[in-house]
């Protein structure tokens, strides 16, 4: 069965940032020149006497349909967030950002920084999401074989000359930060937020199961800005920052069960659930956040208490 090929969301003419020459001609060319090479290669292996085939045809064969199929799927994550306004919305994405790299604009120095070294080369520059580290990377694809195992790619920045050529020419920076400036972020904090659901089945937590838990630890990992604003917190909870966790994670001491919640229980908890179980401590997400525990009638503080600065 041929892969079909996913269709550019925006018009190209629209794209304020890069023209509509060079987008359809990036993808014209390149995404369907690569997904009619992959289906070429899958269609002949199908068609293959696998015992007959020396190895080395085997191998190369293999190695070809890796090639062509990331390139088919790269080129799809940079043409679906391309139509943006390049502004991050706070949400568990902004958080994430900051609690991985210090800041966002730390993490975007860091970004655009090894884009623009690959100018006059070829490759990726990508943001993913390591489910091992169970943090956000940046990482550099000389080609498109060498993608992080186990990882999710959130944000890929082609490099290739094919990309900006046609408008920039050797001016790779100034494609970079055009390329930023165009960013649906809403896309990319999808795509986080499918990673961390799937990387966090089997953590979660019914409000009513936390609460019959003797010697539970319970951590209110809510925004700074969300949670300065609140007088609420489920009785017995602690405040931790959940963009600056490094320093309370690493003194946080406790071998017995842990709970986090957010407001809803989304992707900021169950990041912070992951990033604890992956330093040995056992701890899962409060399914529904604070807003299912309110609504389950369990204990609350009604304290106001602003977190310290």
């Amino acid at each position: 069965m041929e892969l079909l090929a996913k269709p550019l969301l925006v018009d190209s003419e629209r794209i304020s940032g890069l023209s509509g020459k060079l987008v359809r001609s990036h993808y014209d060319n390149n995404y369907l020149g690569a997904l009619a090479r992959l289906n070429a290669i899958r269609k002949k292996m199908k068609e293959s006497r696998w015992e007959s085939t020396p190895a080395f045809s085997l191998v190369g064969a293999k190695r070809e349909e890796l090639l062509a199929a990331n390139s088919v799927f790269l080129h799809e994550a940079y043409f679906e967030v391309l139509g943006g306004d390049g502004v991050l919305p706070a949400g568990g994405l902004s958080v994430a950002l900051e609690r991985d790299f210090g800041s966002v604009n730390q993490w975007s120095a860091e970004f655009t920084s090894l884009a623009r070294a690959m100018s006059g080369g070829s490759g990726w520059a990508i943001l993913a999401w390591s489910s091992r580290d169970a943090k956000l990377v940046n990482h550099w694809a000389g080609d498109h074989t060498q993608l992080l195992a186990g990882a999710s790619t959130l944000l890929a920045l082609d490099m290739y000359e094919h990309a900006y050529h046609i408008d920039f020419g050797a001016k790779a920076a100034a494609y970079v930060d055009s390329f930023m400036a165009e960013i649906q972020w809403r896309v990319v904090a999808s795509r986080y937020a499918r990673a961390i659901d799937e990387a966090s089945l089997g953590m979660e937590i019914q409000a009513s199961e936390a609460a019959a838990v003797d010697a539970i630890a319970i951590l209110d990992v809510r925004r700074r800005a969300v949670f300065s604003l609140s007088c609420e917190r489920v009785a017995g909870s602690e405040w931790q920052d959940p963009a600056q966790p490094t320093e309370w994670m690493r003194n946080f001491d406790k071998s017995g069960p842990v709970v986090v919640y957010c407001v809803h229980g989304h992707e900021v908890s169950r990041s912070i659930a992951l990033a604890l179980n992956a330093r040995g401590i056992p701890a899962r997400y409060l399914v529904g956040g604070i807003e299912a525990w309110r609504e389950a009638g369990l204990a609350m503080t009604n304290e106001k208490k602003h977190p310290a600065d």
